[in-house]
């Protein structure tokens, strides 16, 4: 192992905060306002104090409400829209109440999407007041507003605005109490989905309401702070920077020593061959204070998976070359040792630099944390239906215990569904999140696409200061797919404990590799349940379905959609029904005459191929089926036997490698639709 050393010379003995505010009206000490509260946004030094004006977030959602009971059939419920807490008769209009919350506290984030959403008017009534200080139409205050980007902002860009995720962040401070409420678009069927989180103060806390005339009074520094926010990952040109030439063979690391100091940036850069895999064998880990904090692979670390993909946000960034930046700050009273441990068999090199600067730790001061693990080769479970009965579970992502503040999560999956149709999405799953030893989460939400700020499965890429994919082919196919979440008001305190579980709720039984990675502040000896994971780290990246998928049986039946196709793979996707096995098959469509196609599974040598399940949808043909080259079945799929049709076989032995070929011989006289379909559902082989 090697290491660099490097002492720093303490220059001040106290460091304020790094607030930007330099001009304007002063906030009131020990008050919570509209202004205070815009400022904690870009007051980068306070996400590393435990908060003395201590606040639990709340959450508000549209999460099915069929969720009654942990870990029954209600459990895992998906019909997420259009769940209020009541309805309320307001001068002869129906006002669907979102929200309502007694005591001081503050909306942090606002996330709405629907169809036919935003026709409707909104109105938020604080204080107990009748009068409302917000009555306009939803996306006029969501995302159509004076605010300005990226306080209000929807995702991604690339995506049609009706099928967008929008967000918005403009803090809404209230003194006694909030109802927020919708009055629906009468005009058509409409589903909203929404979720708000509010702070909510201890009591005695003095706060501010807001006032609708603030948005104009301040505007001049709300633009301030969009741009700072915007300013996202500047380049470093203050403080004590070093440089980073490290050559990694097995270990390397760098040890700052000084009192009183915080890491305010650090940026890397990988050299060598296989740049893929060297973004999973090299971890990275923090040690505080003797206290390691951080264990991560690199490339999930800066937020880019295992390949590179460009993305930037309030506190990462990675670009084109390579380059990756984390401006997280971390804070430390003597010494920190940055290693980079190379678990593979590859050396590397890395370039680039770590920030330094004084830092004034006090009895708040807490260490940064970061934990990562991979749920690989994950089992979705059977096929579900639409209000969660059977198949779904929770994944945890973390459980912290002690006093700490939970500031953001990162995803990178590779999903190996067939594709070609919504059902191959893998995001349906909510978050539930406990906060100091609830039994039930007080955070539950209607989506894992929500929770990351965007809506409806979309795939397209996105940039925001706390939200981005930077990929998201794995939304729809087999694929990879990264979502970020940063935290900026809506961090989540916690005085005991905390614990996030994810559902997985995949439409479709198949298999994938999961990997969270989440972020937090701890007072000195908190602690998590993350092991380091050399395992995850090292399993087999996959780039295709068949780095994760076994094209063999399970228990003597092979699924369809497992078949491995061999050469050409055009017109060959998934057929996704519950009428099916796992709710998908194999399907080849749009067949031309005397064209086939081949795929190989494996098998016990000793085994026989004994049955095909196969289906027809009126796109009918005649089949011939070879297995190993020998004809085994011509089959005419307009056969009147059923959609599905089970097919015994005989003397058909298999090797330890087979190989099934499927040839469209003619069309069928019988067909009901033009074009060319055959369905394999599933094998059994015994």
């Amino acid at each position: 192992m090697n290491r660099i050393i490097i002492c720093l010379i303490v220059l001040t003995s106290a460091w304020s905060s790094f607030a930007i505010e330099k001009k304007g009206d002063p906030v009131k000490k020990g008050t919570v306002n509209f202004k205070s509260l815009l400022n904690e946004m870009i007051d980068r030094d306070a996400l590393t104090r435990y908060p003395t004006t201590y606040f639990k977030l709340e959450q508000f959602s549209s999460y099915d409400r069929h969720t009654t009971a942990i870990n029954d059939s209600t459990w895992f419920a998906n019909m997420d829209c259009n769940y209020f807490m009541r309805e309320d008769e307001v001068n002869g209009r129906k006002e669907s109440v979102l929200m309502d919350t007694k005591g001081a506290g503050a909306i942090v984030r606002f996330w709405i999407t629907g169809n036919n959403h935003g026709a409707g008017i909104l109105r938020i009534y604080l204080d107990g007041k009748k009068k409302p200080v917000i009555e306009t139409k939803l996306l006029d205050f969501i995302s159509k507003n004076e605010v300005g980007y990226p306080l209000s902002s929807s995702v991604s860009p690339k995506t049609g605005y009706m099928r967008r995720g929008h967000n918005l962040y403009l803090p809404i401070p209230f003194s006694k109490g909030c109802k927020v409420t919708y009055e629906m678009n009468t005009n058509g069927e409409e589903w909203l989905y929404f979720c708000i989180n509010a702070r909510k103060y201890n009591k005695g806390t003095k706060v501010e309401s807001f006032q609708s005339k603030m948005i104009k009074d301040n505007s001049e520094f709300i633009t301030r702070v969009n741009k700072t926010l915007l300013n996202k990952v500047p380049q470093l040109n203050d403080g004590k920077i070093f440089d980073l030439p490290l050559d990694i063979a097995s270990e390397n690391s760098i040890l700052l020593e000084g009192q009183g100091q915080i890491i305010n940036g650090l940026t890397v850069k990988i050299h060598g061959e296989n740049l893929k895999r060297a973004l999973r064998d090299i971890i990275v880990k923090c040690t505080f204070d003797g206290n390691e904090t951080v264990w991560c692979p690199i490339g999930d670390f800066f937020g880019t998976g295992y390949e590179l993909h460009p993305s930037e946000t309030y506190y990462t960034k990675v670009e084109k070359d390579g380059t990756m930046r984390v401006q997280w700050l971390m804070p430390y009273k003597n010494n920190c040792k940055i290693t980079f441990e190379n678990i593979g068999n590859i050396p590397f090199r890395l370039t680039g630099s770590v920030s330094t600067k004084p830092y004034n730790w006090t009895e708040n001061s807490m260490y940064f944390h970061s934990t990562w693990k991979q749920f690989t080769a994950l089992s979705t479970g059977d096929n579900k239906a639409r209000l969660g009965a059977g198949g779904c579970f929770d994944m945890n992502f973390v459980t912290l215990k002690g006093k700490g503040v939970y500031v953001g999560d990162i995803i990178t999956l590779f999903n190996t569904s067939l594709g070609g149709h919504w059902k191959s999405w893998w995001g349906e799953g909510d978050e539930k999140i406990y906060l100091d030893g609830e039994e039930w989460p007080s955070l539950i939400g209607t989506g894992t696409e929500d929770y990351y700020g965007y809506a409806w499965c979309e795939y397209n890429e996105f940039n925001h200061p706390y939200l981005s994919q930077p990929i998201g082919g794995g939304n729809f196919k087999f694929d990879m797919t990264v979502n970020m979440r940063y935290r900026g008001l809506d961090v989540m305190p916690f005085a005991k404990s905390l614990r996030f579980d994810m559902e997985m709720w995949h439409w479709t039984k198949t298999k994938l590799n999961f990997a969270p990675t989440t972020f937090f502040y701890m007072l000195p000896g908190g602690t998590d349940n993350v092991e380091p994971d050399y395992e995850g780290a090292k399993a087999k990246l996959a780039f295709g379905r068949f780095d994760i998928l076994q094209p063999e049986p399970e228990n003597g039946k092979l699924e369809g959609e497992n078949l491995k196709p061999i050469g050409v793979e055009r017109n060959t996707q998934g057929f996704y029904s519950d009428d099916v096995s796992g709710g998908v098959a194999l399907t080849w469509h749009s067949a031309v005459k005397g064209e086939s196609r081949k795929f190989e599974f494996y098998a016990d040598s000793t085994s026989k191929l004994k049955k095909l399940v196969l289906a027809s949808n009126n796109k009918n043909g005649v089949y011939e089926f070879f297995l190993n080259g020998k004809s085994i079945l011509n089959w005419d799929s307009s056969n009147g036997k059923g959609f599905i049709q089970h097919i015994d076989l005989s003397n058909s032995s298999l090797k330890r490698i087979n190989t099934l070929e499927v040839k469209l011989v003619s069309k069928s006289k019988t067909a009901k639709k033009k074009g060319n379909d055959i369905i394999i559902d599933y094998l059994i082989i015994d």
